[in-house]
């Protein structure tokens, strides 16, 4: 996990439930929360990464991406340099220069991209279950929602899957370079989609599935950090209060029905 800047500290007020009567706003991850689109990430970014090593190392034995350890940092696009220059030095193919490791960046993001836009388009993005059922018992108890993603066009991929009338505010990668926000773990982005929601940072809760978001909504100061998280991966979980999670669910029916919303297990 590519380290982070220190988060500040968090106390969880563990006598209140997922989601603390004060909280009148919700932003959740579009990539990580309410879709599986950061599964596809990393897979195409592993097939990326295997391919360029069976090119450029042939025979070598080199092993591929560790998928906790190493992927995780090229679905972070402002580590994505370092995430290179170190996955090429561990394997005993260093970069000479700064230019040379900007261009193989480069050339492996470019790649990547292609072979997400091709999946996408034969195969779309699949909803993570439960999205419906809670952005409807959210909006039920009027709580405004947000979806927010670092991903270009990643707007559409909401359209398509029939989620933009539960959605109060969406912002994705194209919003984020059109307003020139920066990428997480900086929280302008998570801020600016708390504005048009109307709701202050400690009246809004953040639902992320990556420690790069949680860490980037304990940062900013939001009142209620949710990490989300397969059950039993307590590396995960450990790391989701590493980096200022207050509480980790495990699904979206859990967050739900620990939230108290009606309805939210549907």
């Amino acid at each position: 996990m590519c380290p982070l800047a220190r988060v500040p500290e968090r106390v969880p007020d563990d006598d209140c439930p997922v989601l603390p009567p004060r909280i009148r706003a919700v932003v959740l991850d579009a990539d990580s929360v309410l879709t599986d689109l950061v599964h596809v990430q990393a897979a195409t970014w592993t097939f990326v990464l295997d391919d360029y090593l069976c090119t450029h190392a042939p025979g070598s034995g080199a092993a591929g991406p560790d998928p906790q350890m190493e992927v995780a940092r090229f679905l972070d696009g402002s580590h994505l340099l370092s995430a290179v220059t170190s996955f090429l030095e561990a394997r005993g193919l260093p970069v000479d220069s700064f230019d040379e490791a900007a261009r193989i960046t480069h050339d492996l993001a470019v790649h990547q991209q292609e072979m997400l836009r091709r999946y996408l388009r034969h195969y779309g993005i699949g909803l993570r279950r439960g999205t419906a059922g809670l952005l409807t018992a959210l909006r039920a108890q009027g709580i405004a929602c947000a979806a927010v993603s670092g991903t270009a066009r990643a707007r559409g991929l909401l359209v398509a899957r029939g989620v933009l009338p539960l959605l109060d505010v969406v912002l994705d990668g194209d919003d984020q370079a059109r307003l020139r926000l920066p990428t997480r773990p900086d929280p302008a982005l998570l801020h600016h989609a708390a504005r048009l929601l109307g709701a202050g940072p400690r009246e809004t809760a953040v639902v992320d599935a990556s420690p790069y978001g949680v860490a980037a909504a304990a940062r900013g100061g939001f009142g209620r950090v949710v990490g989300l998280t397969p059950a039993g991966d307590v590396q995960q979980m450990t790391e989701m209060f590493r980096h200022g999670a207050d509480v980790v669910v495990h699904d979206l029916d859990e967050l739900g029905v620990r939230s108290g919303l009606v309805g939210a297990a549907a």
